[in-house]
């Protein structure tokens, strides 16, 4: 909800995180941006000489991404004896078996997946539902700083397309991070994203294989983020 957003935001902007990451979604961005004012004006007021207002990060997806799934499941098939583990697993309260509603509550579920293992009848699906670029890029990218591409080994082509529709906002960003898991032919896969990015072989960081790499381009960083598990 709105109000977690903005105290969440708040809460970290105080204890110093650099970067708060929230969907590419308006409502949310602006749910963040008024708790890192609040932030700042809480730390004006308290005298914080070394508070720096954190960066603010949005995601977008290049191919399929669990970041951008939803759980589904058909509530009329469902036992009616069954103990309904997934309603209780859940973390944000999206699956209900109410009066006036049963299922997933799309707006609350963030695809954390905790729900597909649990169900005894194996009648939980997750699908993914990609931002649509087109009509969010330049609402959503003219308010940030910085923003993550979620991306998988293989999505040349899906990057390629993405990176070309986020070109005009790209240069007013301070960081550019690039998500894939772990996998074969990672290392090939990440240097010709460089290619399309055009970042640059001889940048500092050159070695693709630690977990976080920055190398800086023209106008901004890029961190490659090759941890395993998005």
């Amino acid at each position: 909800a709105l109000p977690e957003i903005r105290t969440l935001t708040l809460t970290y902007a105080l204890a110093g995180a650099d970067c708060i990451d929230v969907a590419a979604d308006p409502a949310a961005i602006a749910a963040a941006k008024s708790g890192l004012d609040a932030a700042e004006r809480i730390a004006k007021a308290d005298q914080r000489s070394g508070y720096r207002r954190p960066w603010l990060m949005v995601g977008m997806s290049a191919g399929e991404d669990p970041h951008f799934r939803k759980a589904e499941f058909d509530p009329a098939i469902c036992p009616k004896d069954c103990p309904r583990p997934c309603e209780k697993i859940c973390p944000v309260e999206a699956i209900e078996f109410a009066a006036d509603f049963a299922g997933v509550r799309r707006d609350r579920c963030y695809g954390c997946g905790r729900c597909l293992p649990v169900c005894p009848w194996g009648l939980i699906a997750a699908h993914s539902y990609p931002t649509p670029i087109d009509a969010v890029a330049q609402q959503v990218l003219s308010q940030v700083d910085a923003l993550e591409i979620h991306t998988h080994v293989g999505e040349h082509a899906a990057f390629k397309d993405l990176w070309q529709t986020l070109q005009p906002w790209v240069g007013n960003l301070q960081i550019i991070s690039i998500s894939c898991p772990d996998g074969e032919g990672l290392i090939n896969y990440l240097k010709d994203l460089q290619q399309i990015m055009k970042v640059p072989e001889s940048a500092p960081g050159k070695d693709l294989k630690a977990s976080a790499i920055a190398l800086k381009t023209k106008s901004h960083h890029v961190i490659w983020q090759t941890d395993g598990r998005p």
